[in-house]
């Protein structure tokens, strides 16, 4: 927690959050995912590991996850948990590279994305090719798994993916959205 908060203060564009998830958004976040069929999952910005921990839990043995993360002192401290875990990447990076880090590890794409990253902070044209790689890295039947803590940008969102779901969590600080979204049928122009 303290780790957390720290990076807060350094970079909240980053970080996005004071504190960590909720249990109940946790479950939110995981509700949609399907871990029998899961063979890839992407984690964008998992900081502190509080949905690490929670893949991990319900993940089949050879499900891969790779977590991508920006912030260095996150990275350590992940790495620090999980590097021993079979199957889960630790990489150092940004989110619109992630085709590229998957190629590393010896995968085409991913099953799943479940992505925190504050789109209301970072800078706009970042966000568009975090949305634009992201479902490109996406299966056809993939889904990207959203939470933000406002619906700022789900017009962005929607340029890019199809909404399935939506859950609004009031037991989180702040209170979060949870969006389900499936590739668009086509991409816009970046």
């Amino acid at each position: 927690m303290a780790s957390f908060i720290g990076e807060f203060f350094r970079n909240p564009a980053v970080v996005g959050s004071l504190v960590p998830s909720s249990p109940e958004l946790t479950a939110q976040v995981m509700a949609p995912i399907d871990f029998g069929r899961a063979g890839c999952i992407v984690e964008y910005g998992p900081g502190t590991g509080v949905f690490t921990e929670a893949l991990l839990q319900r993940r089949r043995p050879e499900t891969r996850i790779v977590l991508i993360e920006v912030n260095r002192r996150f990275c350590q401290l992940l790495q620090e948990r999980y590097a021993a875990h079979v199957g889960v990447h630790i990489i150092h990076g940004s989110a619109d590279r992630t085709a590229e880090y998957l190629q590393a590890l010896g995968l085409t794409a991913a099953d799943y994305v479940v992505c925190g990253l504050p789109f209301s902070s970072l800078p706009r044209r970042l966000g568009w090719r975090v949305l634009a790689h992201t479902r490109e890295v996406l299966l056809p039947a993939g889904r990207l798994i959203l939470f933000q803590y406002s619906e700022r940008n789900r017009r962005l969102f929607e340029r890019f993916f199809r909404l399935e779901g939506h859950e609004h969590v009031l037991l989180n600080l702040p209170p979060a959205h949870v969006f389900t979204y499936a590739p668009a049928a086509e991409a816009p122009a970046v």
